[in-house]
């Protein structure tokens, strides 16, 4: 396996999508008209994109167990040729994360974590970050070996994409080069804040971009030079917007590695999570990258 040009470290597991009619509540049960099991967590999901559009990724984080939902991750992790696997590690007696994903028609979702405490990660090395130009983080679990990961991408000179930093004192943020913040959390976990004083705050601390989702509403981009930009994605019909976070990152990600300009990224990662929104499940589709370009010319 050759050289990669991205490192996506963090959540691996076996997501098991579950298409609800309604949550369920006390006494009153929900109705399901689908479920299937396939790749999950934030660093798969991203890196899986990643590959099937003909970028070399290399994927580590979380270990996978000897067991069937271990077995059937690394099948298909195995299906796509430029994906670098050989640092997730396998384990006997050891129970493969999974996540349960209950799906409501609105498209919206809610989650069912197994056995988190139980999580082993891959430690980073000088050599996970061989050949690598860009790397990829998520929030999704501890801290420590994520930081210790951006610690060795700052030491080669490897910029670091992260999301879900909302402290500006965090210890990440002085190494991060792009962060990603949602909208629609600083109001779920910061009432009373404001995104875009947020995202101009965590900017200066961490002199860094960042860029704010907003859930299908227009995005901004904060270049750390001190310009703002607005970026509105397509409008889509939304079936399943389960990952669309991941995939949009895997849209900057791969627009930054073509030299674009950050908000033109953007719209690669508009244009990706937006389609991955039209399909159930994260990866169960993997949209070809003509029909992302498609939809990212097509946008203003």
């Amino acid at each position: 396996m050759g050289q990669s040009q991205i490192l996506c470290y963090g959540e691996i597991d076996l997501d098991i999508y579950v298409a609800l009619d309604r949550l369920p509540t006390m006494e009153h049960s929900a109705s399901c008209s689908e479920d299937f099991e396939n790749i999950g967590g934030a660093a798969a999901n991203s890196a899986l994109w990643l590959a099937n559009w003909g970028v070399p990724t290399r994927l580590a984080g979380h270990d996978l167990g000897a067991d069937r939902p271990g077995d059937l991750v690394r099948e298909l992790l195995a299906q796509q040729s430029l994906l670098d696997t050989r640092y997730i590690a396998c384990h006997d007696g050891y129970r493969s994360p999974r996540c349960q994903c209950l799906v409501t028609p609105d498209g919206e979702r809610s989650f069912i974590t197994h056995w988190p405490a139980e999580v082993r990660m891959t430690a980073p090395s000088p050599q996970l970050l061989e050949g690598v130009k860009l790397l990829n983080l998520d929030m999704s679990g501890p801290t420590p070996l994520r930081l210790r990961a951006a610690e060795l991408a700052a030491e080669r000179d490897i910029p670091v994409m992260i999301n879900d930093i909302y402290q500006p004192d965090h210890a990440l943020l002085p190494l991060v080069d792009v962060l990603v913040i949602s909208a629609a959390i600083v109001h779920s976990k910061h009432p009373g804040s404001n995104p875009s004083d947020m995202a101009a705050e965590l900017g200066r601390a961490g002199a860094c971009d960042v860029i704010v989702t907003n859930a299908g509403g227009e995005i901004e981009v904060f270049s750390r030079g001190g310009t703002r930009e607005l970026v509105k994605p397509p409008a889509v019909n939304a079936v399943d917007t389960t990952g669309a976070g991941d995939i949009f990152k895997s849209g900057l990600a791969y627009g930054l590695l073509q030299g674009e300009t950050l908000a033109e990224a953007v719209k690669w990662g508009a244009a990706a999570g937006s389609l991955m929104c039209q399909f159930a499940g994260t990866t169960q589709t993997l949209a070809p990258l003509g029909d992302v370009q498609a939809l990212r010319d097509s946008m203003v």
